[in-house]
């Protein structure tokens, strides 16, 4: 409980120190002064613009500060003018105005837009006509324009399926027929996986030869023709869609630039010996840290033995008025003592008492740092008395 009650004495002695000397020290002002400051002095005044540029010019003892502003035509310039302020050690003054101007007439930006049909076809030429190559573009920011077109962008989607009946038509030769017998054609034929019915034949004499007072046939070829309806699905309809892009324009009043110039005159401040004082207490109370720190150290290490190896059981701070190594959960087990340097010298002269659970052993350190012992567990060992 001591050695917690010291620390945050401690760091609570350090905290109230910084908190002092933190508005201490920003009340000392430099001599000189950066944009950096300036610009956020300007941007905590919500009533003037932000600056776009700051510049310094010195002259003598006196600054001279040129703030420089880009407002709308009709912004009254006499409102970028700032009462009396104070910065980096100087007192700056309202001086003049200097105005020049500047004419971006336009804004411009980049804007894409989607535009999607209806189509019942997805040729993506025929599509792309449909789209047009311009698409007029205005929006409520004033901002006018043509879009243009990007083919590649064109994306195109079925609306969905719908079913349909066809026929399906097949024409089969047969040549080299001895009569024109149907027995000789089949009845049905494949086609893609469909079976196609015979619907009719046409006969064709192939030759003929003379045989008496006739013309007798040679042979026969059979054309037959098959046909077998079918179904299928076809897209109902498609839908396109295409990206237009382009940049537009936006017509702007006209932009003034205004330089207001301040005249700057140094601060005179008195030597301030407060911060010395308050550093002095820094590292007062820095030091009185440290010696608390290397006072509340631990100072022993305890060893037990496991299997012949020692293992860390504890770390702990021994008093050195009253040198008593608490043991009292240990008994019948060999444990190692290791002692700080420094701990190890002031007690050169001095018994140490190891109080284990059963037996209370004192021995002398002689300037040893490393102790080996053995702590009994017997119970009938009556506990020496420690020395007060």
């Amino acid at each position: 409980m001591k050695r917690v009650k010291y620390l945050m004495a401690t760091a609570a002695g350090m905290a109230m120190t910084i908190m002092l000397t933190t508005p201490v020290l920003a009340s000392e002002s430099p001599t000189s002064i950066t944009v950096s400051e300036l610009t956020r002095e300007s941007a905590s005044q919500a009533a003037i613009p932000y600056p776009t540029d700051i510049q310094l010019l010195q002259q003598g003892d006196r600054n001279y500060l040129h703030k420089t502003f880009t407002v709308a035509a009709d912004y009254d310039p006499d409102s970028l003018a700032e009462p009396v302020f104070s910065q980096g050690g100087y007192r700056y003054r309202f001086s003049e105005i200097i105005h020049r101007e500047s004419t971006p007439a336009q804004s411009t930006k980049k804007v894409t837009e989607n535009r999607t049909i209806d189509s019942d076809t997805n040729d993506r030429a025929e599509i792309l006509d449909m789209f047009g190559n311009k698409l007029p573009y205005s929006d409520e920011d004033g901002y006018n324009g043509e879009l243009f077109l990007l083919p590649e962008s064109l994306y195109i989607s079925e609306t969905g399926r719908v079913s349909y009946s066809y026929i399906v038509s097949d024409v089969r030769r047969h040549e080299g027929l001895s009569d024109n017998d149907m027995s000789h054609i089949p009845k049905s034929v494949n086609k893609n996986g469909l079976t196609l019915t015979l619907q009719s034949v046409d006969w064709q004499v192939t030759s003929s030869r003379a045989a008496g007072y006739s013309d007798l046939p040679d042979g026969y070829t059979a054309i037959a023709y098959y046909s077998a309806p079918a179904t299928g699905t076809k897209a109902a309809g498609y839908i396109a869609t295409a990206s237009f892009s382009g940049e537009v324009v936006r017509e702007l009043i006209g932009k003034s630039t205004y330089t207001i110039v301040y005249e700057g005159e140094q601060i005179i401040i008195p030597f301030n010996y407060i911060p010395f004082l308050v550093a002095g207490l820094i590292i007062a109370g820095c030091l009185i840290a440290c010696i608390i720190l290397w006072r509340l150290r631990k100072n022993v290490e305890v060893y037990v033995y496991n299997a012949g190896v020692p293992e860390l059981y504890a770390k702990m701070r021994v008093s050195l008025k009253k040198p008593i190594i608490e043991l009292r959960q240990l008994s019948e087990v060999e444990i190692r003592l290791m002692f700080d340097k420094h701990f190890s010298k002031r007690l050169l002269d001095q018994k140490i008492f190891v109080v284990s659970k059963f037996r209370n052993t004192r021995f002398d350190l002689n300037g040893m740092r490393v102790v080996d012992l053995w702590l009994p567990g017997n119970k009938e060992n009556r506990e020496e008395p420690l020395d007060d």
